[in-house]
């Protein structure tokens, strides 16, 4: 997603031979907000179906935690696990926290990744309705969260006839036939910023990388993408 990213080491699951079973992969969501990510995250989570449970176990947990402290609750979560994460997903927005902390979290996941489990930074910048703006409308203009969010309700209620609230249910099923566009979206403003020259998350406005976990589990959600 964005840009061509330094540290693609995934750990994509345990390899396994014709004579093996297919052995489960486990992914632990873990989200800044407290509602919005971990609705959306809990809509894709549904829609994987009796895949998730058979080739999948995919756990979502919304915190109100920031930046390192999200990193912080996420190490004692797997610390604790009964079974290894094999990929650690941190949902996280620019909002008005400090830059350097915001940098420096996909330096910390390609640190803290091994052979056993890997963790993506799956940063917003300003915030995380710039994933689901995306499916709808793509624009270079550097926004603040309240603008990012006035914009995602127009173009809901423009494209779609829905009202959007922070923290609705039902957006992801609104827009998954339309996540293929967000992708395409997504990886046009990592190249825009690449183009600029600006390599800091912080100063990517807007960009995001929550597009980043549908190349992981996109093949396992079967949806008609746009």
């Amino acid at each position: 997603m964005g840009g061509e990213k330094k540290n693609k080491g995934w750990c994509r699951g345990r390899r396994t031979t014709a004579t093996q079973p297919v052995q489960m992969t486990r992914h632990l969501i873990i989200c800044e907000g407290k509602q919005t990510e971990p609705l959306y995250f809990e809509g894709m989570k549904k829609a994987l179906g009796a895949v998730n449970g058979r080739k999948l176990a995919v756990v979502v947990r919304g915190t109100g935690r920031h930046a390192l402290d999200l990193l912080d609750c996420a190490l004692d979560l797997c610390r604790y696990a009964a079974e290894i994460y094999d990929h650690v997903w941190l949902v996280f927005d620019r909002d008005d926290f400090p830059a350097a902390d915001f940098d420096v979290m996909e330096r910390k996941c390609a640190e803290l990744s091994d052979s056993s489990r890997t963790f993506h930074a799956l940063w917003s910048n300003p915030c995380f309705e710039l994933w689901p703006l995306l499916h709808l409308n793509y624009s270079t203009v550097p926004m603040n969260a309240t603008g990012c969010q006035r914009q995602l309700a127009s173009v809901l209620n423009r494209e779609l006839g829905l009202t959007y609230w922070k923290n609705m249910g039902g957006l992801y099923e609104a827009l998954a036939s339309r996540r293929g566009v967000a992708a395409r979206n997504a990886k046009k403003l990592g190249v825009h910023h690449d183009a600029l020259g600006e390599p800091k998350p912080s100063r990517r406005n807007p960009s995001t990388w929550v597009g980043e976990i549908f190349d992981e589990l996109e093949p396992y959600l079967g949806n008609d993408l746009g």
